[in-house]
């Protein structure tokens, strides 16, 4: 298990200006009445993350890692939050859902931070929920979990169900009736389940002709692709890690098999190489749900934060991923600065129930709308569809929410 503690300071071109530090006060949450809360001192923020920085889902985690130290770098050179500079501890869980439990104890008992940012692991974070409810730690926009209805969960982007759903749709649209499946026996396969479970019956035309399961870290697909091209689908539907993503296409697209495959921002790695780059030439019409804009050339934010990742000297820099905890970070950011003094939990939760009359708007992504629960920590809810043509990503349909 690594852990990286990171003071970042280098070069920024957006501000994120700065007022003096005041009093750190707490009304609620994991600090007592008029106590601080950990991890916020008058010249640091403590923020945390477990991530896949080894294993098979490394490229992934190694994109994650580029975003927080991509915001991180940009934030702190622009002088902080509030006058705070941001330090990061980041603990690597190999893609194994025990040790993202683990790290998740030790980011809040033993390094003390002030909230998680964008961990990902949605097999092991659900493990942590009763756990974090207890603490009161903020959990801001973690990597693709279902919503757990928790005062300190905020969802900054389409879950995965809400992906696979806005493919059902698009799948339909294209006049798609029969509809093979492959999903992992982990919490990918659940949010697939759910996706299929609230949306085929809104297109009573469509069926599902194959329904295949893979085991989670295996390499080992032959049998589910074996299946899936004896029930001879029109469309196919993954919920699997990027690895057997790329492997999926090349067991279909060497048999001949040449339909629409769709994998969520996860699995697909869309804007990036993850996936498409093990796939080679068998990646071509793979379509990827986007959580953010991964794939645009003419959006300034999106150019902004390229310009930058292309000056990231560590691995995966220009991924999909780290644009994805880049703007989470960055979101971080402007609602910890709305914050002002009172940098109490009971403020956070306040703060960011009230985005829904005042939303973030970074641009890279939909608009972040936090409301009051049940349902408004599930703060965007659209997604986008982006496909693999000439080995490249290009935009297939822009945002929107499930029909």
């Amino acid at each position: 298990m690594t852990t990286r503690r990171l003071l970042l300071a280098t070069a920024l071109s957006t501000a994120l200006l700065l007022s003096g530090c005041g009093s750190i006060a707490d009304d609620g949450g994991g600090a007592a009445a008029g106590e601080a809360p950990p991890g916020v001192t008058d010249t640091a923020i403590t923020i945390g993350a477990t991530l896949p920085l080894t294993g098979t889902a490394a490229v992934a985690g190694q994109g994650l890692e580029a975003g927080l130290r991509i915001a991180a770098d940009e934030i702190n050179a622009a002088g902080g939050i509030n006058g705070r500079q941001v330090e990061l501890v980041l603990l690597d869980d190999a893609f194994a859902p025990d040790r993202v439990v683990t790290n998740v104890r030790r980011l809040v008992s033993q390094e003390g931070v002030y909230a998680l940012v964008a961990p990902a692991g949605s097999q092991g974070l659900p493990g942590t929920w009763s756990f974090i409810a207890e603490n009161g730690t903020p959990v801001w926009g973690p990597v693709s979990p279902g919503d757990p209805e928790l005062d300190e969960v905020y969802l900054l982007s389409a879950t995965r169900k809400s992906q696979i759903q806005v493919a059902i749709d698009y799948y339909a649209a294209q006049g798609f009736t029969d509809i093979g499946v492959i999903r992992q026996n982990n919490d990918l396969g659940v949010s697939m389940t759910a996706a299929l479970t609230d949306q085929m019956p809104e297109h009573p035309e469509m069926r599902i002709v194959a329904e295949q399961e893979t085991q989670t870290g295996s390499t080992d697909v032959s049998s589910a692709v074996n299946n899936i091209i004896a029930a001879n689908p029109q469309a196919v539907l993954l919920a699997t890690d990027n690895t057997q993503v790329g492997l999926i296409l090349q067991g279909l697209r060497n048999r001949g098999v040449t339909v629409p495959v769709f994998a969520d921002q996860g699995g697909a790695g869309t804007g990036g190489p993850s996936a498409i780059g093990p796939a080679g030439a068998a990646a071509e019409g793979l379509i990827g749900g986007m959580q953010v804009d991964t794939v645009s050339t003419d959006n300034p934010d999106v150019e902004h934060w390229r310009g930058l990742a292309q000056q990231y000297s560590g691995e995966q820099g220009t991924s999909g991923f780290s644009l994805q905890t880049y703007s989470s970070l960055r979101a971080f950011a402007e609602l910890v600065q709305r914050m002002g003094d009172d940098m109490g939990y009971a403020n956070f939760q306040a703060v960011a129930e009230g985005l829904r009359e005042d939303p973030i708007s970074l641009g890279a992504i939909p608009d972040i709308e936090c409301g009051p629960l049940p349902g408004g920590h599930t703060c965007v809810n659209q997604a986008g569809l982006a496909i693999v043509r000439g080995g490249q990503w290009q935009i297939l349909q822009a945002f929107q929410a499930p029909s």
